[in-house]
């Protein structure tokens, strides 16, 4: 036996092999074939499969090839038959060798490019894949390929046809998409289709968020459409399969984060309808009464933060509208004023009418701003001026006037402020002070009535009397509204300083509904608070620096960098630490024993409307006492912990500290009344605003020390504006009158014209140029 021989016959030890030895013996092996004598009897092959055997092609054919020349014609008959030969061949080789394929062989079949999955391509490849792996391999070989790589699963199931087994190949093995995959898909995304989702009214406010704001995202992100279907209610979404299905499991996602709680408020009182949807707005959280126990909210939120500030709105506003509504209200009409028991015969009474009042920053949360009026006099066609001339009259300094209380009988001012004062006592004793704040006396329609209308409820013009009659006699509600005058709100601030502020106020003990006192009697009961008051300094500033900016230019800032929404120009000590580099902010000083200040004491306040001016005003007398460190309530030494390390930029505190609703200090139970940012600066005004330095040095106008604030509320994130004026010693006689004139001087400042601010202006220059 020769070399050549020997390797032939030795088997090849892998499928590859046993294909490069056939390529090998291929024309011997057609030799042997083809080629056979005329006398030779034909020769009968027992093999299972077309094509010599092994021993057939190691002898037999090499003999035949040198001792018997080929025959042409058995060589052209035999040419259509050859491809068909060497493929059996190639398979009787390897089933007489007893070799099956390997997961490399099958390997071989894969193709190096996947086609993208949404293209044409891609199901060409996958069809012309898969009828290769058909023609390469056997229905057992490819099972066996699976149960190698997959263990026993679904997918190497004996009864499945031999695509079925090439289709797991291509899907499970080599993580293709199946066909019936991208068809599904591709139907999802062209094929347009309609779904409806049953909704409550707390899941559909939280999915709609404030002013449909996050349904337009959804809607945006999602690319449908989506409408509110009413009866039942529904969400009706229009779009393609596929972002329906998406926005179904987000809405289920959405769902399962709604948490929901039953709260007790502090009084047992329900909060009016119409308030119910402004706290909803303001927190962010969907709220309800509950018709079963009153003092009782249903709460649905998305989040702990919008759900505790929920719990803090509705409890402050119930505490709100139980103390507005047992303030006292007074009236102020000047001499001649006429249509009162008090001057019966006048030739030309006045008249007056509720006029709509418009604010150019956002009311009070607690108020229905669907109508809002003030009441002010008419002016006469042949009168240059239809306000108080104080100089004529009097005003309240003179007394001349007449100040009416609820039966339009006559009071007396500071008898009524300070009798409002638990105990006669309190009096007499030291630190009772009065403050007077400007503002206007609002009217509101009742709650119930939700439509926006320019139309007052009273109207026409009419005498005092008939004006007064009416407010008592209808369910109407009177807030007073702090601002500015006009003349201050466009002037830059001086000796400004930024704080802090907290003020709790002691919830009564009784359980009397005051709104339902209001309607059953004429005289409201005379109302005194305890108050419990911290104010945090924050900086100051010297008289002495300029201010840039005035009062009504401030830009907004996230209230989670910092304690104001107010961009504030700080003053920072040497020793002072910045803020975490992740707030971006400048940094703040640490706060020390003089930078915080507690206080506690009583307060009693008197709403006195004066429809002759520009505006009202809200008086307000207090005794207070300052509360050392050891003797502050535990919860609020913890808050100024928290808040020196928020300052500090402490990594346990990187948020700013949220104050406690309630707290319980010498017995009371307080509750959170305000929470705010404050940028005060004193103010020296005159008559037409603040003095040119001609009316100061020459004129020696008589001065009004006013305090001027801006005020953030952080419960709301509604702004304001105040300005009072202080009497220090309200039982000196000389002290009340000046304070009286300098109420008068405030109330009826009005905005000047602009010849008058610009001789004014001329004013100052001419004197500052003479003076260089």
């Amino acid at each position: 036996m020769s070399l050549a021989l020997l390797r032939r016959a030795r088997p090849p030890r892998s499928l590859a092999g046993a294909r490069r030895a056939a390529s090998a013996t291929r024309c011997y092996s057609a030799a042997a074939t083809n080629v056979k004598t005329r006398d030779e009897p034909d020769l009968q092959d027992d093999a299972p499969v077309a094509g010599p055997s092994s021993r057939q092609l190691g002898g037999e054919s090499v003999e035949g090839s040198k001792s018997r020349p080929t025959l042409k014609g058995a060589h052209d008959a035999s040419e259509p038959a050859e491809p068909f030969s060497r493929v059996q061949s190639y398979l009787a080789r390897i089933n007489a060798t007893g070799l099956e394929p390997t997961l490399e062989d099958l390997e071989r079949c894969r193709p190096r490019v996947q086609p993208p999955p949404n293209s044409q391509q891609y199901v060409e490849a996958y069809t012309e894949l898969l009828n290769t792996l058909c023609r390469s391999f056997t229905k057992e070989q490819m099972r066996g390929f699976l149960v190698q790589t997959l263990g026993t699963s679904r997918h190497c199931g004996t009864h499945r046809k031999k695509a079925e087994y090439a289709e797991s190949i291509i899907e499970q093995l080599w993580k293709w998409p199946t066909l019936k995959d991208l068809e599904k898909a591709k139907r999802d995304r062209t094929e347009v289709t309609t779904k409806v989702l049953p909704v409550t009214a707390s899941e559909l406010f939280l999915i709609l968020g404030k002013d449909g704001q996050d349904l337009l995202r959804l809607s945006k992100d999602f690319d449908v459409h989506i409408s509110l279907r009413r009866q039942p209610m529904a969400l009706r979404i229009e779009g393609t399969r596929g972002t329906l299905k998406e926005l179904a499991d987000h809405i289920v996602v959405l769902r399962k984060s709604f948490m929901e709680e039953v709260y007790d408020l502090p009084s047992p009182i329900a909060i009016p309808p119409d308030m119910i949807q402004r706290i909803s707005r303001l927190a962010a959280a969907y709220i309800e009464n509950v018709p079963s126990s009153p003092g009782q909210l249903k709460i649905v939120a998305k989040d702990e933060q919008r759900l505790a500030a929920a719990k803090r709105l509705a409890s402050r506003a119930l505490h709100e509208i139980r103390a507005s509504a047992e303030t006292p209200l007074l009236t102020y009409l000047p001499t001649g004023a006429g249509g009162i028991p008090a001057e019966p015969l006048t030739l030309y009474p006045h008249n007056y009418a509720l006029y709509p009042y418009f604010s150019p920053r956002p009311l009070p949360f607690t108020m229905n701003t669907s109508g809002t009026f003030r009441l002010r006099r008419v002016g006469e066609w042949l009168s240059s001026d239809f306000t108080e001339d104080v100089n004529t009259t009097g005003g309240l300094a003179e007394g001349k006037g007449h100040i009416l209380g609820v039966t339009e009988q006559l009071e007396d001012l500071r008898e009524t402020l300070l009798r409002n004062l638990r105990g006669q006592d309190l009096v007499d004793q030291p630190g009772l002070v009065v403050k007077a704040a400007m503002g206007h006396m609002l009217l509101t329609r009742p709650s119930g009535q939700q439509q926006a209308t320019l139309v007052p409820p009273l109207t026409g013009e009419h005498q005092f009397g008939k004006v007064r009659k009416w407010i008592a006699q209808n369910p109407v509600k009177m807030t007073f509204v702090p601002d500015l005058p006009l003349p201050l709100l466009n002037t830059p601030p001086a000796r400004q300083s930024v704080k802090h502020r907290l003020v709790y106020h002691a919830l009564p003990t009784g359980t009397h509904n005051p709104l339902q006192d209001a309607a059953s009697s004429e005289a409201l009961p005379l109302y005194w608070k305890q108050v419990l008051a911290l104010e945090v300094t924050l900086s100051h500033s010297s008289p002495s620096e300029p201010q840039q900016s005035t009062r009504t230019e401030l830009p907004q800032r996230d209230l989670a960098e910092g304690l104001s929404d107010f961009d504030f120009e700080l003053d920072f000590e040497a020793d002072a630490q910045p803020l975490s580099p992740s707030f971006g902010e400048p940094s703040i000083p640490i706060l020390d024993a003089t930078d915080v200040h507690c206080w506690t004491g009583v307060e009693a306040d008197v709403n006195l409307m004066i429809p002759d001016r520009p505006m009202d005003l809200q008086l307000t007398a207090r005794r207070a006492a300052t509360l050392p460190d050891e003797q502050q309530p535990a919860a609020l030494q913890r808050y100024v912990a928290e808040l020196r390390a928020y300052l500090q930029g402490a990594e346990d505190q990187p948020e700013q500290p949220s104050p406690p609703l309630l707290l319980h200090f010498d017995g009371e139970q307080y509750i959170l009344h305000s929470n705010a940012s404050v940028k005060q600066g004193e103010e020296e005004v005159c008559e037409t605003g603040r003095p040119t330095l001609k009316q100061l040095e020459w004129e020696k106008v008589e001065l009004t020390h006013a305090l001027c604030e801006s005020t953030l509320d952080l419960e709301t994130n509604q702004r304001s504006m105040h300005c009072e004026v202080t009497c220090e010693d309200a039982t000196s006689d000389e002290a009340w009158n000046q304070f009286l004139r300098d109420c008068d001087r405030l109330s009826v400042m009005r905005e000047l014209s602009k010849g008058d601010a610009a001789n004014a202006l001329l004013d100052d220059d001419d004197r500052i140029e003479s003076m260089i």
